[in-house]
């Protein structure tokens, strides 16, 4: 039942961000009603920050692995040390429409969303799964023609150890979604293996074994 309601409301925000764009507006909508995600203030640095100048040193954790291209997805997956949590970068073609994107980045068996905020070009969800707390964001980028996104899951029982890079991860993708749509921090590492193949629309990255 619950995730009817929010799947309703995931339409309800694109049906009125449709009507917002032929009225030139800016379309909003946020779940006030789930409980939020308690993150830290936020982090100055970024405010200050200009465009573009955001590296992957200030949103992944120096001790954090980056994992070998993988050829049916394209983007960068980094795993702490006891592989105990993992951070994904990725990107995927903008061909459907926001509503099917939004719905594919916030729900997925076995979860239970516990924030959700949404504009007509970006989502942001949170919630459980099991013992364990997700994280993605999702925005339109590159003129329209990709969406970005990024992806953090991680121990419940570690919440108050993440609140600080969930909080940086956040503001610095909100920095980078848009800069450059070559090779970036949304597409596979260089390797010497074939082309990577295109990522099913609906696929999200896997918890490390």
């Amino acid at each position: 039942m619950r995730k009817a309601v929010l799947i309703a409301l995931i339409l309800a925000l694109t049906a009125t961000t449709a009507d917002a764009r032929r009225r030139h507006h800016r379309g909003h909508y946020y779940l006030r009603n789930a409980p939020v995600l308690m993150v830290p203030p936020a982090a100055e640095e970024f405010a200050r920050a200009p465009r573009g100048r955001v590296e992957a040193a200030q949103m992944v954790p120096r001790d954090w692995q980056l994992q070998p291209a993988d050829p049916n997805w394209q983007g960068r997956r980094y795993v702490a040390p006891d592989g105990n949590a993992w951070l994904a970068l990725y990107s995927t073609g903008a061909a459907n429409d926001a509503a099917a994107r939004f719905k594919a980045v916030a729900f997925a068996e076995g979860e239970e969303v516990t924030y959700l905020r949404g504009e007509r070009d970006r989502l942001t969800v949170s919630g459980l799964k099991g013992d364990r707390i997700f994280y993605r964001k999702v925005m339109l980028a590159c003129g329209g023609a990709q969406w970005r996104h990024v992806a953090l899951e991680y121990a419940a029982q570690d919440k108050a150890r993440f609140d600080r890079l969930v909080e940086n991860v956040s503001r610095g993708f909100d920095h980078i979604a848009d800069d450059g749509c070559g090779d970036n921090l949304f597409t596979a590492p260089q390797s010497t293996s074939a082309p990577a193949a295109a990522k099913p629309a609906e696929a999200k990255p896997a918890a490390p074994n």
